[in-house]
């Protein structure tokens, strides 16, 4: 029967079929199936960006930890046995303040990875990158040793210029050199030595007590003559030896800055602490320093016009310069001893190193390998930030400090050709032409980048064996006294210095 619009408006809704609400219920499910795959994915993708999160915290912290194992993972080996640094090494001399100071130079077999904050030189590489432990080295020197690295890379983590380093503040050191204990060591220490490697020894006892008297605030001041003598003189830091006599030699030579005039040893100490008193800021070493001062200028006025003053030695020439000028030189001060001397001066250096002294065979036979060969102890007293340029010595040399500190930065003679050296016959022949510590002058020596090299911290009763014509470049740390003796010729390396222009002297020169 055919429907009206009035039919269709008020016909009653029909209830769906079960085929439509089958539907729907697919159609629903779906959706929220749907919606719940979108949440799923959303909580995958949350749950995976923490795991990258943490994966990446976990890293970093593993890195951090393996960067801070560089410098603890050998503490049993080297930090922890590392000798430790006073301030200045002046703080038992002039009882400077022992909160401003460095923690002393000490030998340490403590066997725990503790980073000290008072360290101020910190080994750069382990035992396992160097190959060996630099305190229990083996009985025979590996192939390798002494492990070198790019001088460049040295000079740029350390510049020479900068001396001085106070804690917390501290300096990674390319150091590769063996350390043996005198006392426990010394055979494997003789069989470095005879196969002509450098290395360092410490805790001879002989050497402790000279290094403990030098140390003393009177005694060289008591025992060191009052005359002028023997002193090097420069306006910069650095200090380039120079032969005078082979000056025709060379056409247009210019002399080196650094010259030779007459001091007093008392005078040289206090403007070599008053180096150590501005550098550190220390109030307590000035005003020592300004009480010496006051005295040598009383001194110094009462002697003028006194026509009876002791004349300096060998005649050298008087410091002139007026005291502002004097306040800004540096000054190495010299001191040589030879057993055919027989003034008190040089009885006093013999008596005080036996080691150092050929006539006693069994005392000295460690560090004199040829006692025939020997010329003598020289001894040089350094200034806070002198550097002496890279040199050469065509001899073996023993070298110790007596106090303070010294950084010597040493490379094997088949480096020469590396270095641009000044040729033989040269006012300063064997020393490095140019000044290493400014990178702009090493686009100017290509070769230099070639350069290998390592370096050691040397303190106080320390003693580096360098064989013949190594290498050293020398930093003075602080305040310091370095005695040396030569005792012949290792021909090892002769064919290497031969092809640098570069030739040994005969048998028994030194």
């Amino acid at each position: 029967m055919a429907m009206n619009d009035r039919d269709l408006l008020h016909r009653r809704p029909v209830a769906p079929t079960t085929s439509l609400r089958r539907t729907s219920d697919i159609i629903s499910t779906r959706q929220r199936r749907k919606r719940r795959s979108r949440d799923d994915r959303n909580k995958n993708l949350l749950v995976a960006f923490l795991a990258v999160v943490i994966v990446i915290f976990l890293l970093a912290l593993l890195i951090f930890s393996k960067g801070k194992g560089g410098e603890t993972d050998i503490k049993p080996n080297i930090e922890q046995r590392k000798p430790r640094l006073k301030n200045s090494a002046t703080v038992n001399m002039y009882n400077n303040d022992e909160k401003a100071s460095r923690s002393a130079f000490k030998r340490n077999h403590v066997h725990e990875a503790q980073v000290d904050s008072g360290e101020l030189y910190r080994n750069k590489f382990t035992t396992s990158e160097l190959g060996y432990d630099i305190f229990n080295c083996p009985s025979i020197p590996p192939d390798d040793y002494p492990r070198s690295w790019p001088i460049t890379d040295i000079i740029m983590n350390w510049n020479p210029n900068e001396p001085t380093t106070i804690s917390p503040n501290y300096r990674h050191v390319y150091h590769s050199l063996c350390i043996f204990d005198y006392q426990t060591q010394y055979e494997i220490a003789l069989a470095y030595r005879d196969a002509e490697k450098p290395f360092i020894i410490r805790n001879d006892p002989r050497v402790t007590a000279v290094s403990k008297k030098w140390s003393e605030p009177r005694y060289l001041l008591d025992n060191l003559p009052e005359k002028k003598t023997y002193t090097e003189r420069s306006p910069i830091n650095h200090f380039m030896f120079y032969n005078n006599n082979r000056r025709k030699a060379v056409k247009d030579w210019v002399k080196p800055l650094n010259d030779v005039i007459s001091m007093r040893y008392d005078e040289w100490l206090e403007r070599s602490l008053e180096r150590d008193a501005i550098a550190l800021s220390d109030e307590n070493l000035m005003k020592r320093v300004n009480e010496m001062k006051a005295i040598r200028l009383q001194r110094e006025n009462a002697e003028t016009g006194n026509e009876a003053e002791e004349e300096p030695d060998d005649e050298i020439e008087e410091d002139r310069d007026h005291e502002g000028q004097k306040h800004l030189n540096w000054y190495y001060w010299r001191l040589n001893a030879s057993v055919d001397d027989k003034d008190k001066t040089t009885q006093m250096v013999i008596n005080d190193m036996p080691f150092f002294d050929p006539r006693k065979e069994e005392e000295s036979k460690f560090y004199l390998v040829d006692p025939s060969a020997q010329k003598g102890i020289n001894c040089r007293f350094g200034m806070r930030g002198i550097v002496a340029e890279s040199h050469c010595d065509l001899s073996r040399n023993m070298i110790t400090l007596l106090h303070g500190e010294r950084r010597y930065i040493i490379g094997h003679p088949n480096q020469c050709d590396n270095l641009y050296l000044y040729p033989k016959g040269h006012p300063s022949g064997r020393h490095a032409s140019f000044d290493w510590s400014n990178p702009t002058n090493w686009d100017l020596h290509p070769k230099f980048y070639d350069a290998l090299h390592t370096e050691v911290i040397m303190t106080a009763g320390d003693t580096l064996y360098l064989p013949t014509a190594w290498f050293h470049h020398i930093v003075n740390l602080s305040n310091n006294i370095q005695c040396n003796i030569r005792s012949g010729i290792g021909e090892e390396n002769s064919e290497v210095l031969k092809e640098c222009g570069f030739k040994l002297p005969p048998p028994g020169w030194a």
